[in-house]
């Protein structure tokens, strides 16, 4: 069986998922091949990309691909339609899925009240209607520029008008109470649940997690979560959640794995790939 895990060659990684999946594969039989987003090409053969001082490799050639990562944001969407070429039944996470359901508005069934738009005016009549808010930018990452407000005011315009400089989009998400003690971060692959932490913030910006298990009410929600994204092209995701609600589910490249080995003494990587093995 051949595996093929797609990066970015430039910027530091955001965790060691390109490491832990790539060794666990191997450990598991696996032929890997470590390739890069900036060498994709389209030829006669196919679409193709190239590792570190080797030559192109057909994608239709693998098992398994693995996108890491949005890579570069100037040449996202020309390196999506290449990969939109490959049969997508090969991938991990489907191209659809990666531009559809990474972020901030993908799961709109499971979320609390939620708006978006890049009008600042209309965000603050929407906190008018009163309440507490989250606002946050819809293509952001790590938990940076994630604000919570209460009423209109001049911090809050400032905030907004920020996010929303140069016609960006900002995500406004109605604040729920207690989800600072009981949001937990889920890992999932394939149709299976492979652990959770909990979590106060982000944790790739210094929250600390802590061991936790999910209750009844958790473990179904989050097994709907996961239909819903395999139904989609999803199979490997970290989704955030605190019953009844879903956040957000991070398509792109999750953390989560190094913290579970972290926290329990033993690393989920090995039953990720026995997950998602065809």
């Amino acid at each position: 069986m051949r595996v093929a895990l797609l990066s970015s060659g430039f910027g530091e990684p955001a965790n060691d998922n390109l490491e832990r999946i790539g060794r666990a594969f191997a450990d598991a039989g696996w032929e890997v091949a470590r390739l890069t987003y900036e060498t994709l090409a389209l030829t006669p053969g196919g679409v193709s990309a190239c590792g570190a001082g080797g030559g192109p490799a057909a994608l239709d050639g693998f098992d398994l691909v693995w996108l890491f990562g949005f890579g570069r944001r100037e040449t996202f969407l020309d390196r999506m339609h290449l990969l939109r070429l490959v049969a997508q039944d090969r991938f991990v996470n489907t191209v659809d899925a990666l531009v559809l359901l990474h972020g901030k508005l993908g799961l709109p069934e499971f979320q609390p009240e939620t708006s978006a738009s890049s009008d600042p005016a209309a965000l603050m009549r929407r906190i008018a209607s009163g309440g507490q808010w989250v606002v946050k930018p819809m293509a952001g990452s790590f938990g940076r520029d994630v604000v919570r407000v209460d009423g209109n005011g001049p911090d809050t315009e400032r905030v907004l008008r920020r996010l929303t400089a140069r016609g960006g989009y900002c995500v406004l998400q109605r604040y729920v109470s207690d989800a600072a003690t009981r949001e937990k971060r889920v890992i999932v692959a394939g149709d299976r649940i492979i652990g959770a932490y909990a979590k106060i913030g982000n944790v790739a910006a210094g929250a600390v997690p802590r061991p936790a298990e999910l209750s009844r009410e958790e473990t179904e929600l989050a097994l709907r979560v996961v239909a819903r994204l395999n139904a989609q092209g999803a199979r490997f995701a970290g989704v955030d959640l605190a019953w009844p609600y879903v956040f957000e589910a991070n398509i792109a490249n999750p953390g989560g794995l190094a913290t579970l080995e972290a926290l329990t003494g033993v690393d989920p990587t090995p039953r990720v790939v026995e997950a998602l093995a065809p």
